[in-house]
């Protein structure tokens, strides 16, 4: 009589067999099997796996993290990525309280000088002197991380008669922000402004004008500080040369207008070209008769029935505009 075989030996050759077929190319329909009481049930058959692309593997084993708020595992450094300026529009509401300050209605030749992002080692104290040497008086929105970088340039900003703005912490669009990045990027900034120069600051600019009416009417009650845009943009952040940045600060360009009395003109004193521009378009603008003030100087000018806006020139100065286009 033949010897049987156990149930276990039985279990071994079927796993063989099935093996041997998958090697082969061959992909069987299997019953699993389980052990009950000592005899063999047939369960329902099991799908063959189909195999898997070597894109698949590459999915496997780095999965993408979804609906969460926390990576895996975090980049070394991460590139600020560049966000386009913002062109600011009027911030008024219907009951004509007013959230932000693009230009001042004055009655006479007044304008405000404003620059962002610094201070820069190098390129602040070069405006600085071209501003001394001239006695004009300017407003700089600084970024708290330059301010903790170089604070003698801060101090020495006000030493000889310049306004410090508030300009965020490390210039991120504040209307994507929740409320604790908010309080880090103004708060903090402002803090570090006190203690530099011994006062904070009462005016900031949101980084590339990215603010609405209800965001600046909430800066101003949490954090004390006006809102401040601009009427005069030469777009000198995109380099487009120095003797560009002079023109379309003096004469406008696209949308935004040349120097007018009350204006609030920006450019920035961490571009070279701005820098180099400077000498040429504070000249220019001192010849046609302007007066240059710190924007608490224009905000306190503001008048309530002004004359019509004219060009203070005496000279008549003219300046041809540029058909360079920017870079």
């Amino acid at each position: 009589m033949p010897r049987r075989l156990s149930i276990p030996c039985l279990t071994f050759l079927t796993l063989v067999t099935i093996a041997l077929l998958l090697f082969l190319g061959i992909q069987p329909v299997v019953k699993a099997e389980v052990v009950t009481n000592g005899s063999v049930q047939a369960t329902a058959p099991l799908a063959a796996t189909p195999p898997i692309s070597s894109n698949q593997v590459g999915a496997v084993a780095n999965p993408a993290v979804t609906n969460s708020s926390t990576p895996t595992s975090a980049p070394a450094s991460v590139a600020p990525q560049p966000v386009a300026m913002q062109t600011p529009v009027s911030l008024n509401n219907s009951a004509g309280e007013r959230s932000s300050y693009s230009s001042i209605r004055v009655d006479g030749p007044y304008i405000a000088m404003t620059f962002d992002d610094g201070p820069d080692a190098t390129l602040t104290p070069r405006l600085l002197d071209i501003l001394k040497e001239r006695h004009i008086h300017a407003t700089f929105f600084v970024l708290g991380q330059r301010v903790q970088e170089h604070p003698e340039i801060v101090v020495r900003a006000v030493a000889e008669g310049h306004q410090i703005g508030n300009h965020s912490w490390d210039h991120p669009p504040l209307n994507r922000l929740a409320e604790g990045g908010l309080r880090h990027q103004l708060a903090d900034t402002s803090d570090l402004i006190k203690q530099t120069i011994g006062k904070a600051p009462v005016i900031m600019r949101p980084p590339y004008g990215a603010t609405n009416p209800r965001l600046s009417r909430a800066i101003e009650k949490e954090y004390g500080m006006k809102v401040i845009l601009w009427s005069v943009d030469p777009f000198d952040w995109k380099n487009p040369g120095s003797k560009v940045v002079s023109e379309r600060i003096l004469s406008g360009w696209k949308g935004s207008g040349g120097a007018k009395p009350g204006a609030i003109i920006l450019s920035h004193d961490i571009h070279k070209g701005t820098i180099d521009a400077m000498p040429a378009t504070l000249d220019a603008l001192l010849a046609k008769g302007y007066k240059f003030v710190t924007v608490d100087e224009l905000l306190a000018l503001e008048s309530k029935n002004p004359t019509p806006a004219a060009s203070p020139s005496p000279s008549g100065h003219k300046t041809k505009r540029s058909k360079s286009k920017a870079s």
